[in-house]
């Protein structure tokens, strides 16, 4: 008893530290410190892969790197060179054009052409502090955008008051396997849909736990739909981080349904308005580009380009998690096997497919630019078809699929596996004692959790899910409320 009066009287003075005005900057010092300290560290010893995933190849580092020079020095976008012998500095780069025209290509495998076109951006931090574009690398994009995230959702719970609260959050989140290695070690992106996520909670907590004047709600909805609409243009799934926003506006009390579907209404405004500018952007500099190319003797692109990654592929791909009936499989040429045929029975194409992730048919003379199936409009309708069917045919099997799905959500988790499973009492005990403020901010986190269950849970597929973060600080909150509980009996 005297041990846990002892932990109740060091966690309010530890409460009562943090909220002091001058104690914010120590620890948003900290913050900055410790991940200055692993990019250091993870410069010379990777970090741990115990925690990635490996169910997409994400950013394609090794493709997009083409494009990182000539964008940095002239800012043409989409451009490369097959010439492997470059030169850096901007005098070089324009010479390039101007000698070897022929050699420059507005496309690399197939890279540029599939959307999300900012993600070239991830190159700019490292390039400019170092000055040039020789050895790119997008780590300390991440790990600015990580920072600042950490940052943000820290003084959001400081705001309402909860910096104990946020400061347990943000130090389970540095820690965590799965951002350390995403983030320092991995040239990758996967990191990029906590980030923001973890942003939009910090921006917005303040929604849920008190009142603020109306214009403080717009301001920062308009704010948050911009975020989410930019980093979306990089990965399209941190699109999903929309729902979490508008259920968290949906949540609060604070507001009236007229408020609410106002500020709903320009949340999503914001979000498409921001995608829609970024996309003129690129479309802009393409144009540009290509006329630059064409008029140097190059090879300009002339084939499909689409906005973002379709949706019935991953989805007939995703359903070979659990599938042992079907032959479905977490791989792009299953799905490219079974359409072949009746793109070119059922449509008449005159398509050539020989067991690749892409077609034997090219855009170009010079066979740089080959067909994806993405860009056959038909191939999505072969796609949705044949998923819809399957599941109208056999619909307990989908059922079955979608469980197990859940069921591996709750287990392969970050920061702990299985400790997913406790999101059941959690929501039980703030049920039954009316904590509706922090039931919310919990359902808050789910959405994250969507595209493990809806498209695909292998391959560490599972690690978008942030619910765990909150259902660990709920068991904490649990425990500390008990600990109050027992010292108002014992008085």
């Amino acid at each position: 008893m005297k041990f846990r009066n002892y932990i109740y009287s060091k966690i309010i003075k530890l409460q009562a530290f943090l909220e002091k005005k001058n104690t914010i900057w120590i620890v948003l010092i900290s913050i900055v410190f410790a991940n200055v300290l692993f990019y250091n560290i993870s410069n010379k010893t990777p970090f741990s892969t115990i925690q990635k995933r490996k169910d997409a190849s994400g950013f394609s580092f090794h493709l997009a790197e083409k494009f990182s020079y000539f964008h940095y020095y002239t800012g043409n976008f989409p451009l490369a060179t097959l010439n492997e012998d470059l030169k850096y500095s901007i005098e070089d780069a324009e010479s390039e054009i101007q000698e070897n025209g022929h050699n420059l290509i507005m496309e690399y495998k197939h890279w540029s052409r599939l959307g999300e076109s900012a993600r070239v951006l991830a190159f700019l931090p490292n390039s400019i502090i170092a000055g040039s574009p020789q050895n790119p690398s997008i780590k300390l994009f991440n790990s600015i955008v990580f920072v600042i995230s950490l940052i943000v959702l820290y003084l959001g719970f400081w705001r309402v008051k909860k910096p104990l609260y946020g400061l347990i959050l943000v130090v389970l989140i540095n820690l965590t396997p799965f951002y350390l290695y995403e983030i320092y070690s991995n040239q990758n992106i996967f990191a990029l849909l906590g980030s923001v996520f973890f942003m939009i909670i910090g921006l917005n907590v303040f929604v849920l736990f008190k009142k603020e004047k109306f214009y403080y709600y717009l301001l920062l909805s308009c704010i948050s739909g911009v975020i989410i609409g930019f980093f979306s243009e990089f990965r399209n799934e941190i699109s999903i981080v929309l729902l979490s926003l508008i259920l968290i506006y949906l949540f609060s009390k604070y507001l009236n349904l007229l408020k609410k579907t106002f500020i709903i209404l320009l949340c999503f405004a914001t979000f498409f308005g921001s995608k829609q500018l970024i996309r003129y952007h690129f479309n802009k500099k393409f144009e540009k580009t290509a006329v630059l190319v064409a008029k140097a003797g190059g090879h300009v692109y002339n084939g499909k380009r689409i906005s973002g990654h379709i949706f019935w592929h991953p989805i007939f791909c995703g359903l070979g998690d659990f599938d042992e009936d079907y032959g479905y499989e977490w791989n792009d040429k299953v799905v490219y096997r079974y359409a072949t045929p009746i793109l070119q029975e059922k449509y008449g194409m005159d398509i050539k497919y020989s067991d690749k992730y892409h077609l034997d048919n090219y855009y170009d003379k010079d066979s740089l630019y080959y067909i994806k199936f993405d860009e056959i409009n038909e191939y999505e309708d072969i796609v949705k078809e044949k998923v819809l069917s399957q599941i109208k045919e056999d619909p307990f099997w989908y059922i079955a699929i979608i469980f197990k799905r859940v069921i591996r959500t709750l287990t392969v988790t970050i920061p702990i596996p299985y400790v997913g499973w406790l999101i059941f009492y959690v929501i039980y005990f703030f049920i039954k004692n009316r904590y509706w403020t922090y039931l919310k901010l919990l359902l808050v986190s789910l959405p994250l959790s969507a595209t493990s269950i809806i498209i695909y849970s292998g391959d560490g597929a599972t690690y978008n899910s942030v619910y765990v973060y909150f259902v660990i600080i709920s068991m904490m909150l649990i425990l500390y409320e008990k600990m109050q509980l027992s010292k108002l009996k014992l008085q």
